[in-house]
């Protein structure tokens, strides 16, 4: 892992990326949010630490409590616009919302459907219908996702990198 990696801070939260264009792109998202919805993007500063996004392909992400940090694949930025980063970066913070005391208080079928209400609603601010939030619920996300052993394995050496610092 001798990638070199750019970052840009959003208010206390941190972007880290493998490709430059990855780490503006998150930023606009977070400009967004901001000039979007105030009280989302203050809720972002406590709910998030530090945006990671690892140089690898793959529609995987993770995120980690109670470090309060989102790791991504390279793909998730490439291939989504800065509307839909924006709403998932909503929704994956908002999953700090649902840790209590070490661990999540709901089991993960209960958790993300939570989440999707808040990312949609931020999509229908923006004027969005909504419907990629209905897609991601019924398509083979969720199995592409969990069957992604090896993101899973790179993301936790990734994040062991940034937590020994």
């Amino acid at each position: 892992m001798n990638t070199k990696f750019y970052r840009i801070s959003k208010g206390k939260i941190k972007i880290i990326a493998a490709k430059e264009e990855d780490a503006v792109k998150l930023s606009e998202a977070f400009d967004l949010i901001k000039n979007t919805d105030r009280v989302e993007y203050d809720y972002l500063q406590k709910r998030l630490k530090s945006v990671i996004v690892s140089s690898r392909l793959g529609s995987t992400n993770e995120f980690f409590m109670p470090e309060r940090i989102w790791l991504a694949n390279r793909s998730v930025i490439v291939k989504n616009d800065v509307s839909w980063l924006a709403s998932l970066l909503i929704h994956e913070a908002f999953h700090a919302t649902q840790f209590k005391n070490g661990k999540y208080v709901k089991s993960l079928s209960k958790l993300e459907p939570l989440a999707l209400r808040v990312q949609k609603k931020f999509l229908q601010k923006l004027g969005e219908s909504g419907n990629d939030v209905d897609r991601v619920q019924k398509n083979k996300y969720w199995k592409e996702m969990t069957g992604d052993k090896a993101s899973s394995i790179y993301f936790r050496q990734l994040f062991k990198l940034y937590t020994d610092k």
